[in-house]
């Protein structure tokens, strides 16, 4: 039997195995082998139905809501995994360098001033030493107030005990306070 192209014998074509989209022939019926998606005289192409989205559609989908989230959200101004990061960070960064400066009255028998001033990102140690911290803020963080803690030889608040210092992103804030009398430091 041949289709103009190839030659194909029935015995062939009764052994091998029918394959979707492809009419088969059989010894009985002795037809012409044709391709089902080859258009016929009279007869309509096929085209099959979308059941769902390919995984390629799904991968891109996924891309531009990505894209657009990386560039929406930080312009809403709201709290971010990373802001909320540094803000937390930089409260216990100055809760230590305030203990510091405690530690370090007691340990030289001398009084330790803590300065901070609103809206900078450093703070200062008074009397200076080698040892003290840079007192400087992560990127983008400032305090909020302005105020002062002085602890004795004895590491008790002799100035600023019972206050509290407040630093901030913009966005979050989040203030530490000494406690009177004992000196000890919270975050809140």
């Amino acid at each position: 039997m041949s289709n103009g192209q190839f030659k194909v014998r029935s015995s062939e074509l009764a052994c091998l195995p029918a394959r979707q989209g492809v009419r088969s022939v059989t010894a009985k019926s002795r037809k012409r082998f044709i391709p089902q998606s080859l258009p016929a005289a009279g007869r309509r192409i096929r085209i099959p139905r979308s059941k769902g989205m390919t995984m390629i559609e799904v991968i891109v989908v996924m891309m531009i809501i990505g894209i657009l989230a990386a560039v929406v959200i930080p312009k809403l101004g709201l709290p971010t995994a990373t802001s909320t990061a540094s803000v937390d960070g930089a409260a216990y960064m100055v809760a230590s360098d305030i203990r510091y400066a405690q530690e370090f009255a007691m340990a030289n028998r001398v009084s330790k001033t803590v300065t901070f001033t609103s809206g900078s990102s450093t703070y200062t140690f008074g009397p200076t030493n080698t040892l003290d911290p840079s007192g400087q803020l992560p990127s983008g963080i400032t305090t909020r107030d302005n105020y002062t803690i002085t602890f004795n030889s004895l590491g008790e608040p002799i100035a600023g005990g019972g206050g509290s210092v407040r630093v901030w992103d913009g966005v979050r804030t989040t203030t530490i306070s000494v406690i009177n009398y004992t000196g000890k430091v919270n975050i809140s």
